[in-house]
């Protein structure tokens, strides 16, 4: 298995804020491996916080603490550029968002396995023959490292 992970905001939110598989997130931090993500990752969380404080489930200080937290944290961060024509081209095969394709188009390009907590996105890639078992689901992980 690869020494590198690309992980998505699905699964960065959950380092964050407490919900279903935070635990199994947190244990992505200790796999000792390369972590990846684009940088619009941080627009993601963004949004997915002010969900949160707009919900009154949080507050925007300890939002924008976790924020930064995470900025600062273990992701080595792509600009976003390198993998895009292959964003497109997945895109359309899969029938899925350019931005949970361009998780996957860096994963690709960096020979890694991309981690999610989105079981739709999974499921499309499970359905594909070159792309089966390139995307991870966070609650499976355990099984895979």
């Amino acid at each position: 298995m690869t020494s590198r992970l690309v992980i998505d905001a699905s699964v960065a939110l959950k380092w964050m804020t407490p919900e279903e598989d935070s635990e199994r997130a947190m244990l992505v931090l200790d796999l000792e491996r390369e972590l990846h993500a684009p940088a619009f990752i941080f627009m993601e969380l963004a949004n997915a916080l002010w969900i949160q404080v707009r919900a009154g489930k949080a507050d925007a200080a300890g939002a924008s603490a976790a924020l930064d937290d995470v900025r600062t944290g273990p992701l080595r961060i792509w600009q976003g550029e390198e993998p895009l024509p292959d964003t497109i081209a997945l895109a359309a095969i899969l029938d899925h968002a350019v931005y949970d394709c361009a998780y996957l188009a860096l994963a690709l390009l960096l020979d890694a396995a991309y981690v999610t907590a989105d079981h739709r996105f999974w499921r499309k890639t499970e359905s594909n023959a070159e792309l089966a078992g390139r995307v991870l689901l966070l609650r499976d992980l355990a099984d895979r490292f």
